[in-house]
């Protein structure tokens, strides 16, 4: 991973002081994604109950962003509503889209009604219309399009966009990463989410003290352990081998385990096409405390501007910043630029049946006069509860076999 836990920092958010707040708008989608979370149970949800929602998750969680999630958000007949009842609250919104039906039109309206920032989340795993058995190297040309299209829009910062990570797609992380660096700033940032799914094989499934068949409800199933073993180490590693100049900067942890990594960030510095280096822990706590300390709230999508003078500022206090500016001065005629990359660990199934949560989840949405975890949210819609994985006994598992 090539940093440290005592290099990487802590993020400090808690269940009550998070920048992000999750809220599903809608669960109509136009894609049948391999690794998706949410089934469409209940179709469009009512304005009312966004902007309830959105109320709640601000005095309860103290956020600085939505995340306006689905299903398909740009499928709600309201989201140009959605967008500005979350700016009449002094919020941020960020969308997240597969971009299919996003038009420059439709980005300069939701922009104008207060939209802050979108996220497409493109990989060669969702059964895209056209794109089926393409690599992510070729799917690079699809993300350069809808690069562009939003670069188009005034008031719309660098666009992200998110990949949902395989086993059999570990080893073409680096080449997202590439195609972002190369397209020269207009990309803020990569976030790559490992596959995380209920595992049939050597479990049974409760609700409560009733067995359930989870493969007749949930859509987030795998056969086996193998097929979700990719860790965000894993995805980091790839990354720092084909670029040795990143590294990490912070992280979140397990709820169960000590030495889980189920959130990295870090942010890539670049000038060119040249990979100068990375931020350290220091300058991630720094930017966190002024945050807090300016606005009262932590933060995660910012405008994501690099300059020469705010790496010449960061270097006083951080010497990865130190030697990434050391490089740069080698030939200081170009224009830095920052890009973001996260890393998304989900929930993990451990061999005695725990489930391995990230700490300080930011992606908790309010359901059903809770804060529940948005990625395992279909158990409670479903259930009524979070399911408990029981593991089988050998001899047991040999009986059902047969």
């Amino acid at each position: 991973m090539n940093a440290t836990s005592e290099t990487l920092y802590r993020m400090p958010w808690s269940s009550h002081d998070n920048p992000l707040g999750w809220v599903e708008v809608t669960d109509v989608c136009n894609f049948n994604c391999t690794g998706c979370y949410r089934r469409n149970l209940y179709g469009h949800k009512p304005l009312d109950a966004i902007r309830e929602e959105v109320r709640l998750l601000k005095r309860l969680r103290n956020v600085d962003s939505i995340s306006l999630a689905g299903g398909e958000p740009i499928l709600h007949p309201q989201i140009r509503e959605i967008v500005a009842a979350i700016a009449r609250e002094g919020l941020k919104s960020f969308m997240l889209s597969n971009g299919h039906g996003v038009t420059v039109g439709l980005l300069r309206e939701l922009v104008g009604a207060g939209l802050t920032g979108i996220g497409f989340h493109v990989d060669s795993m969702q059964n895209r219309p056209g794109w089926g058995g393409r690599t992510e190297r070729d799917i690079n040309e699809l993300r350069q399009q809808y690069a562009e299209m939003a670069y188009g829009v005034r008031g719309l910062p660098p666009v992200g966009f998110g990949m949902t990570v395989y086993p059999q797609t570990l080893r073409q992380v680096p080449d997202v990463v590439r195609w972002a660096i190369g397209a020269g700033g207009i990309v803020g940032g990569v976030s790559f989410i490992t596959y995380r799914a209920a595992v049939r094989t050597g479990f049974d499934y409760f609700a409560g003290s009733t067995p359930v068949d989870p493969w007749t409800g949930l859509g987030y199933l795998a056969e086996t352990s193998d097929d979700v073993s990719v860790r965000s180490t894993d995805v980091s590693a790839v990354i720092s081998e084909a670029f040795p100049g990143f590294a990490p900067s912070a992280f979140l942890g397990g709820t169960q385990t000590h030495d889980a990594r189920k959130w990295l960030d870090g942010l890539l510095l670049c000038a060119g096409g040249e990979v100068l280096g990375s931020i350290g822990g220091r300058s991630m706590e720094l930017m966190q405390a002024v945050h807090h300390l300016l606005f009262r709230t932590y933060v995660v999508y910012t405008k994501g501007r690099v300059s020469a003078g705010s790496l010449l500022l960061l270097s006083l206090i951080d010497s990865k910043v130190r030697r990434a500016v050391g490089r740069f001065l080698r030939n200081p005629f170009r224009r830095p630029f920052g890009l973001s990359i996260g890393i998304v660990q989900a929930p993990d199934l451990l061999p005695d049946g725990r489930v391995d949560m990230c700490e300080s989840c930011p992606d908790m949405t309010y359901f059903d006069g809770r804060l529940v975890n948005s990625c395992r949210l279909d158990e409670y819609r479903l259930y009524g509860c979070l399911l408990t994985a029981v593991p089988r006994a050998p001899a047991r598992a040999s009986v059902l076999a047969s």
